[in-house]
């Protein structure tokens, strides 16, 4: 077989290749380039691959033209302030600065912002201004653990959750982080068979858990999703409603917001009620892999900047600069580390966030509901797959769930070939074979779609109905979607542009469709 290409353009110009570089740079494993494909784990590459079809933010997206470019801009100011021997004051303004852009983008004025690498460094960094707040032993409840981020449980239980942490340490993964390991609780959406657990029944395991853990004498670190990687919600709100008027004192909520597929007035709702929030720019609005931030709101201000104690392991995922100011006591207390990477990758998403808020409302709420209805329609038309259903979110609150994101935005769906559901690792060898040019790969009878660079969501473990697993994969709408549609010139030429966004999921289900037949030559192509 001929070896497959991964659509690469032409070789990087040395300064595109420099830029490049430091895109990947302060992260983990996750943002290694396979040398073959030139793609990482994720499916992404860190300079733009604008021939690609992307419906893969529920996982990870290739960087943007634009976000490229405002990551170009950045990168040329640091190395200027290199040369000029004022790198350190100059990488902390442009920190500052960043931040400030954030908080303006998303309509957070009253909020700070913790970067750093990655949402999961970010549920390490909450377990620790969480223990502070609380001042006492914690135990974590982590909420639809089954279908947050992979390293997450381990990263709200205060454990390394890869082999090298962000600063570049060597780490032993599943081991405490010194001074950060606590007790912890994981609770599932899903049941063993792949099934939507009923919302109540989640709520019933939530409160079971708090009450034990109260019972301990331990604070509580509960994590709440709003947006999974399929799409839940949990607990349901009135289950929160419950535990902060029983325990105040006793629970400090951490939203996981990572996929920010939620409206600003929910995000709203929950920084009045000292909820900490984690967000990433890489999910829905499709900024480079990986960045991740914790939103303090300000009724805990004035208690974390009391907070004086580090853990000595945190050194190892946070830097000075990530934190504001106003966290002097924390600062002070971690290393003068520089993670160009991080800084990088959150403009290039902060670019794409500025583009999708520059457009009208109404567009957004249309082109959002749009996809939806034609996510449906497509996938009815190809008996193969089938959508998992919609049923693990908690019941919406339609007072806070209108606008854009009253439409869904991420669609799971599994596979049969044979009559039989895929393994997982069919799954995964199909999602990335999708992602690569197949024309020259030797595979009989390939059409026009075999060309086609279908980048999609990674597939989610889930219960295959008999007891086996399967691998759900993901197609997503995101903000880019919209912003590349709009072009200010009339509903007709945006609307045009839009259908044919549309159009590009039956290339993907068409490609599909092609692949199952030859699931046995698709191992081991593309990156692992």
């Amino acid at each position: 077989m001929q070896a497959p290409r991964a659509g690469r353009a032409r070789p990087a110009p040395a300064g595109d290749a420099a830029l490049a570089a430091a895109l990947i740079a302060g992260g983990d494993a996750r943002l290694a380039l396979d040398p073959t494909s030139g793609l990482n784990p994720y499916g992404c590459r860190p300079l733009p691959r604008p021939d690609e079809i992307s419906l893969s933010s529920s996982t990870a997206s290739t960087i943007s033209s634009r976000g490229f470019t405002a990551a170009q801009a950045a990168f040329a100011r640091l190395e200027e302030a290199r040369e000029r021997g004022t790198f350190a004051s100059v990488f902390a303004e442009t920190a500052d600065e960043l931040r400030a852009v954030l908080r303006r983008r998303l309509g957070l004025p009253d909020a700070e912002i913790v970067l750093s690498p990655s949402g999961t460094d970010s549920a390490l960094q909450a377990l620790f201004l969480a223990r502070g707040l609380l001042g006492k032993p914690v135990t974590s409840i982590v909420v639809a653990a089954d279908e947050s981020g992979n390293g997450v449980p381990a990263a709200a239980s205060g454990r390394h959750f890869a082999v090298s942490a962000s600063g570049g340490r060597a780490v032993a993964k599943g081991a405490p982080v010194t001074g950060l390991g606590c007790a912890a609780v994981t609770i599932a959406a899903r049941d063993g068979q792949g099934r939507a657990r009923p919302p109540s029944e989640v709520d019933a395991e939530v409160l079971r858990a708090v009450e034990a853990a109260i019972r301990t004498g331990n604070g509580i670190v509960l994590h709440v999703m709003d947006h999974s990687k399929l799409g839940s919600r949990a607990p349901s709100l009135a289950c929160l409603h419950e535990i902060c008027a029983v325990a105040p004192a006793d629970v400090q909520v951490v939203i996981d917001a990572c996929q920010l597929r939620l409206s600003r007035a929910r995000l709203r709702w929950y920084l009045d009620r000292g909820f900490l929030v984690l967000v990433t720019g890489s999910k829905f609005f499709t900024g480079p892999p990986l960045s991740g931030g914790l939103i303090v709101p300000e009724a805990l201000w004035a208690r974390a900047a009391r907070i004086g104690e580090v853990p000595a392991g945190l050194a190892d995922y946070a830097a000075r600069d990530d934190w504001p100011s106003g966290f002097a006591g924390i600062r002070d207390r971690l290393p003068a580390r520089h993670n160009i990477g991080q800084l990088l990758r959150w403009t290039a998403a902060s670019e794409d966030i500025r583009a999708y808020s520059a457009v009208p409302e109404l567009f957004r709420t249309v082109a959002l509901a749009e996809f939806a209805a034609a996510a449906v329609r497509t996938i009815e038309r190809f008996p193969e797959v089938a959508l998992v259903a919609d049923e693990v979110a908690a019941p919406a609150d339609h007072a806070l769930d209108g606008g854009e994101f009253a439409a869904r935005t991420i669609f799971p769906f599994t596979v049969t070939h044979a009559g039989r559901p895929l393994a997982l690792a069919q799954a995964r060898a199909l999602h990335r074979a999708l992602n690569l040019d197949l024309t020259r790969s030797g595979l009989p009878g390939a059409p026009d779609t075999a060309a086609a660079l279908c980048h999609i969501g990674q597939p989610v473990p889930v219960g295959d109905g008999t007891g086996g697993t399967t691998g759900a994969l993901r197609i997503s709408a995101d903000a880019r979607l919209v912003s590349d549609s709009w072009v200010g010139a009339g509903d007709l030429v945006s609307t045009g542009r839009l259908t044919r966004r549309l159009d590009q999921i039956a290339t993907v289900f068409e490609k599909l469709r092609f692949l199952l037949p030859h699931l046995d030559r698709l191992e081991g192509l593309g990156p692992s």
